[in-house]
Order: structure tokens, then sequence, then C-alpha cells
């Protein structure tokens, strides 16, 4: 609205992170505004290359778009003290998933629950948000209140020993509403290798299949437990994994790239 109202700028650079996915009835009266200003845009910032191919409107103006991913600072989460690792694995036992994120609907935390069935480990779950409760019954319901453990909001400086302590990290995203998937980064910077889902945005773009970790379809609890079943089974294939994971971390997703790429931008 402000765009439309007051834009006035020779050069307009905009970035974009997800298309309306559950506000369809609102998208109805936005949609006509949200294409009045990308025809606007002189460049668009897409965070990865299969968003643009998958979504409605940037794949129309692809030619204003430019990839720069989204970038996070990495140091915090390659070394952390290694007593704080063992004091959570001697508390949980092994071995360890986790999963961190904001608790809405579209992390299909529901899913990966009904594969914890199948997976002999136990599930730390870091976050609250909106579904804690329903999800929380879940687990009760389904007799996994031993195996997942939802820990609340855990402090900055604790989360990162979080992620050094588990095995496999784990993004069960059901809906393209999750474009992106910082938490990968997070997760592999600490040289965890990731399961997450193709929703044909950016999870899969940041954890690539067979390299960092393994991408399964959405909404598919056996799927998860198959791919995560695997990681577990094969220590070898999961260091592996985790080390590819940190280097792809370092290599793309450092705030300093995404800096150095956004002042490129601007400057040309």
């Amino acid at each position: 609205l402000a765009q439309v109202l007051f834009g006035r700028a020779k050069r307009v650079v905009m970035t974009y992170h997800s298309d309306v996915v559950r506000q369809k009835g609102l998208l109805r009266l936005y949609r006509p505004m949200l294409w009045r200003v990308l025809r606007r845009m002189d460049r668009i910032i897409a965070t990865s290359p299969k968003y643009i191919d998958s979504s409605p409107y940037l794949s129309r103006v692809r030619d204003k778009c430019s990839i720069i991913p989204l970038g996070i600072a990495l140091e915090r989460f390659l070394q952390v003290p290694e007593a704080g690792v063992k004091r959570i694995r001697d508390t949980y036992g092994t071995p360890l998933l986790l999963f961190v994120g904001r608790l809405r609907y579209y992390k299909g935390l529901q899913y990966l629950l009904a594969a914890m069935h199948d997976i002999p480990a136990k599930l730390l779950v870091v976050g609250s948000g909106p579904m804690e409760g329903e999800w929380r019954g879940l687990a009760s319901a389904s007799g996994l209140s031993d195996r997942v453990l939802f820990l609340g909001e855990v402090s900055d400086k604790e989360l990162p020993v979080y992620y050094h302590a588990c095995d496999v990290f784990v993004l069960p995203a059901s809906e393209r509403s999750e474009a992106f998937g910082t938490v990968q980064i997070e997760a592999m910077a600490s040289g965890l290798p990731v399961v997450c889902t193709e929703l044909e945005t950016g999870t899969s773009y940041v954890n690539v299949r067979g390299q960092t970790g393994w991408v399964v379809p959405p909404r598919d609890p056996s799927a998860l437990a198959a791919a995560i079943g695997d990681l577990l089974r094969d220590e070898p294939t999961r260091r592996h994994m985790g080390e590819h994971a940190r280097e792809r971390a370092q290599a793309e997703f450092s705030l300093g790239s995404m800096t150095e790429r956004v002042l490129a931008l601007y400057d040309e």
C-alpha cells in the first residue's frame, strides 16, 4: 500500500519472502495490488530459485528476479562447550532428533509425531506457538509422552548446544508457508544432517537431497520415518552429510554473504 500511494524512487528493490498461502479470502482483494507493485519493481530479491519456479507470481516476473538466499550469523553454531552437549545427552539419552521452530500449522509436526512410532529415538521439540496445546495432546494421546519432549522456548545462548547434542534435525513442514527454513541453516552450521520435505520452496534448496540430508514428500509419516531411520542406522553417512551440511552453510548462507550480495545488487 505504501508503495502504491507513495512510491516515487527512481529505482525500487523488494524482497519477496512468500506467497499468500492460507488467507485465500484476503488474497482476492490483495492480488490486484500485489500485481501492480510487482510490475513497478526494478528488481525483486527471491530467496531461492525453486521459489521463483513454483510461485504463480514470481514465475511471471522472473526477468526482474535476483536470487539472494537468506543468511544468518553462523559463528555461534560452529562450536559449543562439550560439557553442555554431554549434559543434554545424559539427560535425554540417545539417539536424539531435534525440531526447532514456531509451532504453527504449516510446520507439520503432527506428521513427525505419527512417524515417531517407527523411529527408535527421542524427539526434542524446541519452540512454542498456537499449535502447541494440540500437538502436546496428540503426543500424549499417541503414547509418545516419554519419547517426545516439548521444551518450549530455549535461550539464544543454549540453542546451539541443543543442535550439537542431537543426531538428526527434522523440518517436517507441510505447506508452502514454510518458504525457506532458516532453522535448517542453524542445524547445518552445527554439523547436523537434515531431513526436510519437498514443498517446491527454499527448504529443499537449503538442504540438498543426498548431500546434506534427505528430502521427502510432505505429509508422509512413513517417508519421514524411513529417511530418519536410514540416518540413525548409518553413522558414517550421517557424519558425512553433517560435514557437507556445515560446508554448505558456510559457503552459501552466512550473514556476510547475504549482505555482500544485497549491496552488490544495490550498486548494480
